[in-house]
């Protein structure tokens, strides 16, 4: 994504901070998640939105409903809460004090009629759907409209001042997802393109935003923290100055990650 796409967005910062944008300048719900204190967008396509919860007690994680069933209301939605949600409330905050005391009571209901999911907004000029990957404090915004893009690379940006850091000033240590969002983000920013490959991929290079998607969906069994051996990649950036290989060695005992650059 060129910096030109990304000045699009009228968000300034994403990784955590409210980031000053008036309550009419809020076009969409990824406008509002990304003014919200607790969540940060990693990963996104147009139709599809991943972020976690920077809060990770259970509490954190429950901000995030309350915050989505506000922001449904106030565009003259309607929430609906799913088995998944219902589950949630049964094994991480049955013995919590919560505000959603409504729901509890009509626990019931929602189990027996809920569809499968945790919880959507229906009947709105912007619809969506949210999945939780089970015990993380990873989620899935489905759209059914057309998102603007760009959030993810505006926090790899922010979170750890691309603009002043080059791929041989990092010193990443232990594996993490946000490790390879520092990779990708100095990739992206000078204009690159960054891929990744490993077994989870079938060795098969995909975009890095495309393996969070899919190390990440709410559907699937995918292990979220689990790193293999394989390869990440920058290609086509600025006339190739920042064009780099990088072969990943994974210590799965340590969990620990050894990056070496071969070009």
């Amino acid at each position: 994504m060129t910096k030109e796409g990304v000045e699009k967005i009228k968000t300034t910062s994403t990784h955590g901070y409210q980031n000053s944008i008036e309550p009419d300048e809020i076009r969409n719900v990824k406008d509002y998640i990304a003014n919200e204190n607790d969540f940060v967008i990693i990963a996104e396509n147009p139709y599809k939105t991943v972020y976690k919860t920077r809060n990770e007690s259970n509490m954190g994680r429950l901000s995030i409903l309350d915050d989505l069933m506000d922001y449904c209301t106030d565009i003259q939605g309607e929430v609906q809460f799913g088995k998944q949600f219902l589950a949630s409330i049964k094994r991480e905050y049955s013995s919590m004090e919560f505000e959603f005391s409504s729901i509890k009571s009509d626990y019931k209901k929602y189990k027996l009629h809920g569809y499968t999911g945790w919880m959507k907004c229906v009947n709105s000029d912007d619809n969506f759907e949210v999945l939780r990957k089970v015990r993380t404090k990873y989620f899935t915004v489905l759209h059914e409209k057309k998102q603007l893009q760009g959030y993810a690379l505006r926090w790899y940006i922010d979170y750890y001042d691309i603009e002043d850091t080059d791929i041989a000033s990092l010193n990443i240590g232990p594996w993490s997802y946000l490790s390879l969002m520092q990779f990708g983000g100095i990739c992206e920013y000078n204009n690159g393109k960054a891929y990744l490959s490993n077994r989870y991929t079938k060795n098969k290079r995909v975009t890095l935003n495309e393996y969070l998607i899919q190390q990440l969906n709410p559907l699937t069994d995918n292990k979220p923290y689990l790193m293999a051996t394989g390869s990440f990649e920058c290609e086509q950036s600025n006339e190739g100055k920042t064009d780099f290989i990088l072969e990943l060695s994974y210590s799965k005992k340590y969990r620990n990650i050894l990056y070496t650059k071969v070009q």
